[in-house]
């Protein structure tokens, strides 16, 4: 301790009478006038550049070379980001440096650069741990000067302190040392509302949360009302699913389960994610929270954000709610249809009392049918039109959950809103009357005078016109290339062969739709947009005939002249059939059906209808 007062000492005596000397060597080195030393000169505006040369003294740690440079320390700043030579020193690690600077000028230690950082920002976002404790060790030792441990608590233009950027950076020891040096900053706020003990709550470091909560309780009530006011800590515990940090903090500080955070509160939270554990936890500790309503939009309870979320086990823990309505009169079916949630649907219908739900209304007079129309939920449409107590129900505006499908789809449309379509059409669901309609139908879709529904009409009609024209093409060159060839008088070989006289009606079948599709779409090219409609409408079911006639002749065509070898004849007609019959799974959705009233006929739809949906979910992204 004495040689290090012996040092300082000399340092100070070294500093004193270069700076007596500096004014002809900072004319040689900066090119600059000679400055005063003045304690209360602004460091932002004025300032003395460092050069490369001092520049590299300081990144290397050469204290010589520093104070060879006969300048006064205190008035360098490098002129691109304002940053001083203490800077400069703690971004490079160089600790021996930095003891070396602050005895010779201790007020830069407050100092900050252009992004408001000090030397203990800049250290931290360096990961330099070395040189911020020499920091820490220094900015302590004159507090009647105006520089103590204060300065820890100091923000930059972000807001963060240097205990922020050490958790940004999951440098633990360096957030360890700060907390244990200013442990007022462990509350601080940024500009993202965002303590470092929210921070040390996400990186999931237990001991560092258990030592910054023991300091926290100290510095009550202050410290209360800054994890009030900021991003809910609970919440940050629930989102990292630790149930260890999550009782720290309620059995430290009980009142922070009141935060609300994005207007949740944090059993909502943990429900809409699904962590169960979490869930029960709360449950068991602050059991009113089940009716705590959220402060969203929608005035949701734990319950409705679980079902939002499609979180089958914990709606059955918080199924003593079942009957709580948000603020828009929807019950948990409503908000599972809405959402789209397949699987909490079909749970509550398995629950027998729940069964009721499906034909209630909300404020708006919504079924939950009409809200998995609107968002298009095909998967939940379908459950909810196959279950025998559902009543096709008119809302306030008087319309029907196809009305409202229909209404809001957008042209083009998607392959689930499409799907979603198919499954009210399948079940007969009803339109309301024209008028009823009108004034929302003749907003959102098919406006005569659309150039985008036009054009899109119009390229789905050419697509389908080179389709035709190609079937056309092909049946009928193989009208007149038949298999087996010709006999003397012209007469096919196999004429009198029942697989060549089917080919013969599959192909003139096939050749006569494909002509007729033509025809029909030629139609369309007038440009009337309800003239498109009417000639797609009766185009793709025939295009469909078509191609299947076209696929039976071929196989047909083929067994006839493999007749003799019965092996390879008999695979070439199972292939045919077999992929006759996915070709029309395939495409019978494709075919626009009025309602469907035949049971039988209707089933025949569903089958190729589920393959389409099951494909539809199989290929949708799912984000967290």
């Amino acid at each position: 301790m004495a040689h290090t007062h012996t040092t300082l000492t000399h340092e100070k005596e070294d500093c004193s009478h270069f700076q007596n000397t500096m004014s002809s060597q900072q004319s040689s080195v900066l090119n600059t006038p000679p400055v005063k030393r003045n304690m209360s000169l602004d460091p932002i505006d004025h300032f003395s550049p460092i050069d490369e040369e001092m520049y590299m003294y300081l990144v290397h740690g050469n204290k010589d070379g520093v104070l060879k440079m006969g300048v006064h320390l205190r008035e360098l700043k490098y002129e691109e980001d304002k940053n001083s030579v203490l800077h400069i020193a703690a971004c490079a690690g160089q600790s021996s440096l930095i003891s070396d600077i602050i005895p010779l000028c201790k007020d830069i230690v407050m100092w900050k650069n252009c992004k408001g950082d000090t030397a203990f920002h800049c250290a931290a976002k360096s990961g330099q741990l070395d040189a911020l404790s020499t920091l820490m060790g220094w900015s302590k030792y004159d507090v009647d000067a105006g520089i103590g441990n204060f300065v820890l608590k100091e923000k930059n233009e972000d807001g963060d302190t240097a205990l922020h950027i050490a958790l940004e950076k999951h440098q633990e020891n360096m957030a360890n040392s700060l907390v244990d040096e200013c442990p007022q900053a462990c509350y601080e706020l940024n500009g993202m509302r965002i303590s470092p003990l929210y921070m040390a709550i996400k990186l999931k470091n237990l001991r560092l949360v258990k030592k910054m909560m023991n300091y926290i309780k100290e510095f009550e009530p202050a410290s209360f009302d800054h994890l009030m006011s900021g991003k809910s800590v609970v919440h940050a515990a629930i989102e990292t699913n630790n149930i260890d940090i999550l009782k720290e903090l309620l059995e430290n500080h009980g009142e922070l389960v009141n935060a609300f955070d994005d207007k949740q509160t944090p059993l909502s939270y943990a429900a809409f994610k699904g962590y169960l554990a979490v869930v029960r936890y709360l449950l068991e500790k602050f059991p009113r929270l089940a009716y705590k309503c959220n402060k969203d939009e929608d005035g949701s309870f734990p319950i409705h954000k679980a079902c939002s979320g499609g979180h089958v086990k914990v709606i059955k823990e918080l199924y003593t709610t079942m009957h709580l309505l948000n603020r828009k009169g929807q019950n948990i079916l409503h908000v599972a249809a809405a959402h789209g949630k397949a699987e909490v649907v079909s749970y509550l219908f398995k629950a027998h009392e729940l069964k009721r739900l499906i034909n209630l209304k909300d404020d708006r007079g919504n079924t939950p049918l009409h809200l998995a129309a609107k968002g298009f939920h095909p998967r939940v449409v379908y459950i909810l039109t196959r279950e025998p107590r559902m009543d096709q129900l008119r809302n306030k505006d008087g319309l029907t959950a196809l009305d409202i499908a229909e209404i809001h789809t957008e042209s083009p449309s998607t392959f689930e809103t499409r799907l979603t379509w198919m499954a009210l059409r399948y079940v007969n669901s009803p339109r309301s009357a024209q008028s009823t309609r009108q004034e929302y139908f003749r907003q959102k879709i098919k406006n005569p005078t659309d150039k985008t529904d036009l054009e899109h009409f119009k390229s789905r009609n050419d697509t389908l016109l080179l389709v035709a024209t190609l079937i056309a093409t092909v049946t009928f060159a193989a009208g007149f290339t038949v298999p087996g060839g010709y006999g003397k008088a012209g007469m096919a070989i196999l004429v009198h062969k029942k697989a060549f006289q089917v080919f013969t009606i599959c192909n003139t079948a096939a050749l006569y739709t494909s002509i007729l599709t033509v025809v029909s779409l030629i139609w369309a090219n007038l440009s009337d947009l309800q003239l498109i409609l009417l000639s797609l409408k009766f185009a793709v079911p025939l295009l469909g005939f078509s191609l299947s006639m076209m696929s039976m002749t071929f196989m047909t065509g083929l067994y006839g002249v493999l007749r003799d070898l019965r092996w390879l004849s008999n695979v070439v007609l199972g292939m045919g059939i077999v992929f006759l019959i996915l070709v029309l799974l395939v495409f019978i959705p494709l075919v626009n059906p009025s309602y469907i009233k035949n049971s039988v006929v209707r089933f025949c739809f569903t089958g190729p209808f589920l393959l389409l949906l099951l494909a539809c979910e199989k290929s949708t992204t799912k984000y967290d």
